[in-house]
Protein backbone atom coordinates (compact mmCIF):
# COMPACT_ATOMS: atom_id res chain seq x y z
CA UNK A 1 0.00 0.00 0.00
CA UNK A 2 0.90 3.74 -1.07
CA UNK A 3 0.11 6.66 -1.36
CA UNK A 4 1.58 9.67 -3.89
CA UNK A 5 0.72 12.96 -3.46
CA UNK A 6 0.93 16.33 -5.56
CA UNK A 7 0.44 19.85 -4.26
CA UNK A 8 1.86 23.21 -5.62
CA UNK A 9 4.35 24.19 -2.97
CA UNK A 10 2.88 27.75 -2.23
CA UNK A 11 -0.35 29.28 -1.84
CA UNK A 12 -1.76 32.59 -0.55
CA UNK A 13 -3.53 33.20 3.25
CA UNK A 14 -7.32 33.59 1.67
CA UNK A 15 -7.11 31.44 -1.83
CA UNK A 16 -7.04 27.51 -2.13
CA UNK A 17 -4.69 24.89 -3.20
CA UNK A 18 -5.70 21.38 -5.12
CA UNK A 19 -4.14 18.39 -4.30
CA UNK A 20 -4.17 15.30 -6.08
CA UNK A 21 -3.69 12.14 -4.68
CA UNK A 22 -2.74 8.56 -5.71
CA UNK A 23 -3.82 5.96 -3.61
CA UNK A 24 -2.69 1.98 -4.40
CA UNK A 25 -3.80 -0.11 -2.30
CA UNK A 26 -2.44 -3.80 -2.83
CA UNK A 27 -5.36 -6.05 -0.93
CA UNK A 28 -8.92 -5.77 -0.65
CA UNK A 29 -8.62 -3.51 2.58
CA UNK A 30 -10.62 -2.34 5.53
CA UNK A 31 -10.75 1.60 5.62
CA UNK A 32 -11.87 3.95 8.23
CA UNK A 33 -10.46 7.46 7.27
CA UNK A 34 -9.05 9.19 4.19
CA UNK A 35 -8.15 12.54 3.94
CA UNK A 36 -5.75 15.56 3.20
CA UNK A 37 -5.21 18.13 5.59
CA UNK A 38 -2.95 21.22 5.77
CA UNK A 39 -1.85 21.53 8.61
CA UNK A 40 0.76 23.16 11.01
CA UNK A 41 2.84 22.63 14.22
CA UNK A 42 2.32 24.67 17.48
CA UNK A 43 5.47 25.83 19.69
CA UNK A 44 4.54 22.72 21.78
CA UNK A 45 4.34 20.30 19.23
CA UNK A 46 1.04 19.30 18.53
CA UNK A 47 -0.49 19.78 15.23
CA UNK A 48 -3.21 22.46 14.51
CA UNK A 49 -5.45 21.63 11.23
CA UNK A 50 -6.51 24.28 9.33
CA UNK A 51 -8.62 22.58 6.54
CA UNK A 52 -9.25 19.14 6.07
CA UNK A 53 -10.62 17.62 2.58
CA UNK A 54 -12.16 13.95 3.57
CA UNK A 55 -11.40 11.35 0.52
CA UNK A 56 -12.73 7.88 2.20
CA UNK A 57 -14.96 7.57 5.33
CA UNK A 58 -15.41 3.88 6.85
CA UNK A 59 -15.85 1.36 4.64
CA UNK A 60 -13.86 -1.73 2.30
CA UNK A 61 -11.97 -0.94 -0.92
CA UNK A 62 -11.14 -3.83 -3.05
CA UNK A 63 -7.76 -4.00 -4.32
CA UNK A 64 -6.09 -1.03 -6.84
CA UNK A 65 -5.42 2.70 -7.63
CA UNK A 66 -7.67 5.55 -6.51
CA UNK A 67 -6.94 8.66 -8.13
CA UNK A 68 -9.01 11.69 -6.04
CA UNK A 69 -8.27 15.33 -6.42
CA UNK A 70 -9.08 17.95 -3.26
CA UNK A 71 -9.14 21.74 -2.97
CA UNK A 72 -8.28 22.81 0.56
CA UNK A 73 -8.85 26.85 1.55
CA UNK A 74 -6.54 28.25 3.10
CA UNK A 75 -7.87 30.67 5.70
CA UNK A 76 -7.29 34.54 5.57
CA UNK A 77 -6.65 34.58 9.00
CA UNK A 78 -3.65 31.87 8.64
CA UNK A 79 -0.01 33.11 10.52
CA UNK A 80 2.30 32.73 7.26
CA UNK A 81 5.52 30.68 6.99
CA UNK A 82 7.99 32.56 9.26
CA UNK A 83 11.10 30.71 9.52
CA UNK A 84 12.82 32.52 11.89
CA UNK A 85 9.48 32.24 14.20
CA UNK A 86 9.55 28.23 13.28
CA UNK A 87 6.14 28.23 11.68
CA UNK A 88 5.93 25.83 9.01
CA UNK A 89 3.00 24.38 6.92
CA UNK A 90 2.66 21.11 5.21
CA UNK A 91 -0.10 19.36 3.07
CA UNK A 92 -0.60 15.17 4.71
CA UNK A 93 -2.52 12.41 2.55
CA UNK A 94 -3.54 10.01 5.26
CA UNK A 95 -5.42 6.73 5.19
CA UNK A 96 -6.45 4.60 8.54
CA UNK A 97 -7.04 1.13 7.46
CA UNK A 98 -7.55 -1.62 9.36
CA UNK A 99 -5.06 -4.16 10.16
CA UNK A 100 -5.22 -7.95 8.48
CA UNK A 101 -6.26 -10.31 11.21
CA UNK A 102 -7.35 -7.97 14.00
CA UNK A 103 -10.21 -7.11 13.92
CA UNK A 104 -10.71 -3.06 15.34
CA UNK A 105 -7.03 -1.99 14.92
CA UNK A 106 -5.87 -0.21 12.85
CA UNK A 107 -2.68 1.58 11.05
CA UNK A 108 -2.10 4.98 9.22
CA UNK A 109 -0.54 5.41 6.21
CA UNK A 110 0.46 8.92 4.93
CA UNK A 111 2.47 11.30 2.45
CA UNK A 112 3.51 14.64 3.53
CA UNK A 113 4.69 17.93 1.16
CA UNK A 114 5.97 21.72 2.62
CA UNK A 115 3.91 24.10 1.23
CA UNK A 116 5.04 28.02 2.25
CA UNK A 117 1.67 29.92 2.82
CA UNK A 118 2.27 33.83 2.10
CA UNK A 119 0.24 36.64 3.30
CA UNK A 120 1.11 40.44 2.24
CA UNK A 121 0.61 43.32 4.49
CA UNK A 122 0.42 46.59 3.20
CA UNK A 123 1.93 50.08 4.72
CA UNK A 124 1.06 52.76 3.12
CA UNK A 125 4.19 55.07 4.05
CA UNK A 126 3.58 58.61 5.32
CA UNK A 127 5.62 61.60 6.80
CA UNK A 128 5.77 61.86 10.77
CA UNK A 129 6.61 65.30 12.65
CA UNK A 130 6.25 66.26 16.07
CA UNK A 131 7.12 68.61 18.30
CA UNK A 132 7.80 68.25 22.25
CA UNK A 133 9.16 70.91 24.88
CA UNK A 134 9.99 73.26 22.13
CA UNK A 135 11.97 70.57 20.38
CA UNK A 136 10.76 69.33 16.87
CA UNK A 137 11.16 66.05 14.89
CA UNK A 138 10.44 64.59 11.78
CA UNK A 139 10.88 61.69 9.12
CA UNK A 140 9.54 61.96 5.64
CA UNK A 141 8.31 58.61 5.73
CA UNK A 142 8.06 56.02 8.21
CA UNK A 143 7.97 52.82 5.67
CA UNK A 144 10.96 51.75 4.25
CA UNK A 145 12.62 48.13 3.14
CA UNK A 146 15.55 46.69 4.60
CA UNK A 147 19.18 48.14 4.23
CA UNK A 148 17.58 51.93 3.71
CA UNK A 149 18.15 54.57 5.51
CA UNK A 150 15.96 56.19 7.92
CA UNK A 151 16.65 60.16 8.18
CA UNK A 152 15.58 61.83 11.30
CA UNK A 153 15.58 65.32 11.15
CA UNK A 154 15.74 67.82 14.27
CA UNK A 155 16.00 71.39 15.74
CA UNK A 156 16.59 71.50 19.04
CA UNK A 157 18.00 73.65 22.43
CA UNK A 158 19.22 72.70 25.71
CA UNK A 159 20.15 69.26 24.77
CA UNK A 160 23.50 67.42 25.95
CA UNK A 161 23.03 64.16 24.00
CA UNK A 162 20.41 63.04 21.30
CA UNK A 163 20.16 59.28 21.08
CA UNK A 164 18.23 57.17 19.12
CA UNK A 165 17.85 53.36 19.45
CA UNK A 166 16.17 51.17 16.75
CA UNK A 167 13.96 48.81 18.50
CA UNK A 168 12.36 45.49 17.05
CA UNK A 169 9.40 43.77 19.40
CA UNK A 170 8.62 40.49 17.93
CA UNK A 171 7.40 37.53 19.73
CA UNK A 172 4.83 34.66 18.84
CA UNK A 173 1.33 34.71 20.82
CA UNK A 174 -0.38 30.81 21.45
CA UNK A 175 -3.00 29.80 23.84
CA UNK A 176 -4.83 26.70 23.56
CA UNK A 177 -7.46 24.36 26.13
CA UNK A 178 -3.98 22.75 27.83
CA UNK A 179 -2.13 25.92 28.62
CA UNK A 180 -4.98 28.36 28.14
CA UNK A 181 -3.77 31.62 27.53
CA UNK A 182 -0.20 31.23 28.82
CA UNK A 183 1.91 28.57 26.80
CA UNK A 184 5.24 27.06 28.91
CA UNK A 185 6.54 26.49 25.70
CA UNK A 186 6.99 30.19 24.58
CA UNK A 187 9.43 32.67 26.29
CA UNK A 188 8.50 36.15 25.64
CA UNK A 189 11.80 38.19 24.20
CA UNK A 190 12.45 41.83 25.62
CA UNK A 191 12.29 44.25 22.73
CA UNK A 192 15.88 44.41 20.98
CA UNK A 193 18.07 46.92 20.20
CA UNK A 194 19.76 46.79 16.81
CA UNK A 195 20.75 50.08 15.68
CA UNK A 196 22.29 53.07 18.03
CA UNK A 197 23.21 56.40 16.80
CA UNK A 198 23.82 59.60 18.68
CA UNK A 199 25.07 62.74 18.47
CA UNK A 200 26.22 65.52 20.97
CA UNK A 201 25.11 68.49 21.71
CA UNK A 202 22.71 68.74 18.70
CA UNK A 203 21.03 71.77 17.85
CA UNK A 204 19.40 71.67 14.25
CA UNK A 205 20.72 68.73 11.72
CA UNK A 206 19.88 65.06 11.19
CA UNK A 207 20.62 61.26 12.11
CA UNK A 208 20.59 58.41 9.53
CA UNK A 209 19.45 55.39 11.04
CA UNK A 210 20.37 52.86 8.51
CA UNK A 211 17.83 49.51 8.66
CA UNK A 212 19.83 46.38 8.61
CA UNK A 213 19.53 43.74 5.42
CA UNK A 214 18.22 41.05 7.43
CA UNK A 215 15.77 43.15 9.49
CA UNK A 216 12.69 40.83 9.55
CA UNK A 217 9.44 42.49 8.10
CA UNK A 218 6.43 44.04 10.10
CA UNK A 219 3.67 42.14 10.27
CA UNK A 220 0.61 41.44 13.10
CA UNK A 221 -0.82 38.10 12.55
CA UNK A 222 -3.45 36.41 14.16
CA UNK A 223 -5.22 33.54 13.84
CA UNK A 224 -8.62 32.31 15.30
CA UNK A 225 -10.92 29.04 14.16
CA UNK A 226 -14.39 29.53 12.93
CA UNK A 227 -15.55 27.29 15.03
CA UNK A 228 -17.12 28.59 18.24
CA UNK A 229 -16.06 25.01 19.39
CA UNK A 230 -12.67 25.60 19.31
CA UNK A 231 -12.90 29.61 20.73
CA UNK A 232 -9.82 29.23 22.82
CA UNK A 233 -7.44 27.53 20.37
CA UNK A 234 -5.76 30.81 18.89
CA UNK A 235 -2.05 31.47 16.99
CA UNK A 236 -0.66 35.23 16.74
CA UNK A 237 2.59 36.27 16.04
CA UNK A 238 4.13 39.96 15.63
CA UNK A 239 6.89 41.62 15.26
CA UNK A 240 6.67 46.00 15.72
CA UNK A 241 9.29 48.07 15.05
CA UNK A 242 10.16 51.86 16.46
CA UNK A 243 12.81 54.74 16.83
CA UNK A 244 13.21 55.20 20.73
CA UNK A 245 14.60 58.58 21.28
CA UNK A 246 16.33 59.77 24.21
CA UNK A 247 16.70 63.25 24.92
CA UNK A 248 19.65 64.44 27.59
CA UNK A 249 19.35 68.07 28.55
CA UNK A 250 22.25 70.06 30.44
CA UNK A 251 20.25 69.86 33.36
CA UNK A 252 20.06 66.21 33.28
CA UNK A 253 16.44 65.90 32.38
CA UNK A 254 15.51 63.19 30.33
CA UNK A 255 12.73 63.39 27.32
CA UNK A 256 11.85 59.69 26.08
CA UNK A 257 8.94 58.79 23.07
CA UNK A 258 9.04 56.75 20.27
CA UNK A 259 8.48 56.63 16.67
CA UNK A 260 6.83 54.15 14.64
CA UNK A 261 7.87 52.88 11.43
CA UNK A 262 6.99 49.52 9.06
CA UNK A 263 9.65 47.76 7.57
CA UNK A 264 8.16 46.04 4.11
CA UNK A 265 9.21 43.29 1.84
CA UNK A 266 9.77 43.86 -1.56
CA UNK A 267 6.87 43.55 -3.95
CA UNK A 268 6.33 39.52 -5.23
CA UNK A 269 8.37 39.20 -8.45
CA UNK A 270 6.31 35.98 -9.76
CA UNK A 271 3.08 36.73 -11.19
CA UNK A 272 0.25 34.26 -10.72
CA UNK A 273 2.00 32.27 -7.94
CA UNK A 274 -0.22 32.53 -5.39
CA UNK A 275 -3.70 32.48 -7.89
CA UNK A 276 -4.70 29.24 -6.61
CA UNK A 277 -7.98 29.42 -5.89
CA UNK A 278 -8.54 30.04 -9.66
CA UNK A 279 -7.15 26.98 -11.28
CA UNK A 280 -9.31 24.77 -12.67
CA UNK A 281 -9.80 21.15 -11.80
CA UNK A 282 -6.75 18.28 -12.47
CA UNK A 283 -8.97 15.73 -13.27
CA UNK A 284 -11.53 15.84 -16.15
CA UNK A 285 -15.22 13.82 -15.79
CA UNK A 286 -17.71 13.95 -18.15
CA UNK A 287 -20.25 11.13 -17.06
CA UNK A 288 -23.83 12.29 -16.80
CA UNK A 289 -25.73 11.01 -14.16
CA UNK A 290 -28.09 8.90 -16.45
CA UNK A 291 -25.52 6.63 -17.57
CA UNK A 292 -25.44 5.32 -14.05
CA UNK A 293 -28.11 2.82 -13.49
CA UNK A 294 -28.79 1.77 -9.55
CA UNK A 295 -31.23 -0.54 -7.48
CA UNK A 296 -30.84 -0.92 -4.22
CA UNK A 297 -33.00 -3.90 -2.42
CA UNK A 298 -32.56 -5.77 0.77
CA UNK A 299 -31.76 -9.12 0.52
CA UNK A 300 -32.05 -10.08 4.63
CA UNK A 301 -32.82 -8.31 7.82
CA UNK A 302 -28.88 -6.18 7.78
CA UNK A 303 -27.73 -6.50 3.97
CA UNK A 304 -28.34 -4.48 0.96
CA UNK A 305 -27.67 -5.65 -2.55
CA UNK A 306 -26.63 -2.50 -4.70
CA UNK A 307 -26.66 -3.71 -8.46
CA UNK A 308 -24.82 -0.95 -10.65
CA UNK A 309 -24.73 -0.69 -14.34
CA UNK A 310 -22.10 1.53 -16.59
CA UNK A 311 -24.38 2.95 -19.33
CA UNK A 312 -21.29 4.91 -20.60
CA UNK A 313 -19.10 4.78 -23.05
CA UNK A 314 -15.92 4.07 -21.26
CA UNK A 315 -14.72 1.91 -18.10
CA UNK A 316 -14.79 3.30 -14.83
CA UNK A 317 -12.03 2.98 -12.47
CA UNK A 318 -10.90 3.37 -9.13
CA UNK A 319 -14.91 4.09 -8.12
CA UNK A 320 -16.23 4.55 -4.54
CA UNK A 321 -19.24 4.77 -3.92
CA UNK A 322 -20.57 6.54 -0.53
CA UNK A 323 -23.81 5.12 1.28
CA UNK A 324 -25.33 7.10 3.36
CA UNK A 325 -28.81 5.49 4.74
CA UNK A 326 -32.19 8.19 5.07
CA UNK A 327 -34.36 7.16 7.93
CA UNK A 328 -37.65 9.07 7.86
CA UNK A 329 -36.76 11.05 4.41
CA UNK A 330 -34.91 13.03 6.70
CA UNK A 331 -32.58 11.58 9.14
CA UNK A 332 -29.31 10.32 7.85
CA UNK A 333 -27.12 7.60 9.01
CA UNK A 334 -23.42 7.04 9.72
CA UNK A 335 -21.97 6.72 5.97
CA UNK A 336 -20.58 3.86 4.55
CA UNK A 337 -18.31 3.75 1.81
CA UNK A 338 -17.76 0.43 -1.06
CA UNK A 339 -14.73 0.77 -3.56
CA UNK A 340 -14.37 -1.64 -6.43
CA UNK A 341 -11.01 -1.41 -9.07
CA UNK A 342 -13.48 -1.26 -11.79
CA UNK A 343 -16.77 -0.42 -13.10
CA UNK A 344 -17.26 -2.13 -16.65
CA UNK A 345 -18.72 -1.13 -19.54
CA UNK A 346 -22.19 -2.07 -19.86
CA UNK A 347 -21.93 -4.88 -17.40
CA UNK A 348 -23.93 -5.08 -13.93
CA UNK A 349 -22.29 -4.65 -10.80
CA UNK A 350 -23.64 -6.18 -7.68
CA UNK A 351 -22.05 -4.63 -4.30
CA UNK A 352 -23.81 -5.68 -0.66
CA UNK A 353 -23.79 -3.55 2.27
CA UNK A 354 -24.56 -4.23 5.54
CA UNK A 355 -26.61 -1.62 7.88
CA UNK A 356 -28.22 -1.96 11.71
CA UNK A 357 -30.41 0.67 11.22
CA UNK A 358 -34.54 0.31 11.02
CA UNK A 359 -36.95 2.39 9.24
CA UNK A 360 -34.50 3.29 6.63
CA UNK A 361 -36.45 4.36 3.50
CA UNK A 362 -33.99 5.84 1.09
CA UNK A 363 -30.38 6.24 0.21
CA UNK A 364 -27.89 8.69 -1.10
CA UNK A 365 -25.30 7.62 -3.36
CA UNK A 366 -21.71 9.61 -3.97
CA UNK A 367 -20.13 7.92 -7.18
CA UNK A 368 -16.41 9.24 -7.70
CA UNK A 369 -13.87 7.75 -10.26
CA UNK A 370 -10.13 8.17 -10.92
CA UNK A 371 -11.46 10.84 -13.89
CA UNK A 372 -13.11 12.87 -11.51
CA UNK A 373 -16.27 11.65 -12.29
CA UNK A 374 -18.81 12.75 -9.53
CA UNK A 375 -22.16 11.93 -9.70
CA UNK A 376 -25.42 11.86 -6.92
CA UNK A 377 -28.22 9.44 -6.48
CA UNK A 378 -31.43 9.21 -3.91
CA UNK A 379 -32.53 5.56 -4.10
CA UNK A 380 -35.73 4.45 -2.83
CA UNK A 381 -35.46 0.36 -1.18
CA UNK A 382 -36.98 -1.98 -2.65
CA UNK A 383 -37.93 -4.63 0.02
CA UNK A 384 -37.67 -8.33 -1.52
CA UNK A 385 -40.02 -10.65 -1.81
Amino acid sequence: MSIELRAKDAAAAGSSVRTLTKFDLANDTKVWWGGVTLLTNLPCGNELPLSTGEIFCEGSLENGTYIRERELSVSRRAVPTLIRKNIHYLIRATVSVGKPDKHGEEFKISSERPIKIRLEQNFEPNPVSLTIKGMSFSVEKDTVQPGEIIKLNYKTEGLKLLTVNLVNDSNINCSCPKYAKVCVHIKKNPPEILTTVEEKNPTQGYLSIRIPQYAEHSYNYFWEPTERTQWSQTLGVYSYWYLDIICTKVTGESIKFQIPINIVLPPLGEEGLFEESKARSILKGNVLPQSLEVSVKQKEKDQLSMLITNNTKQKLKGVTIKVVGIKEELFEIAPHMLGIKELPIGKEVELNYEFHEKNVQSFQLSFEDNEGNTVNKRIKMARST
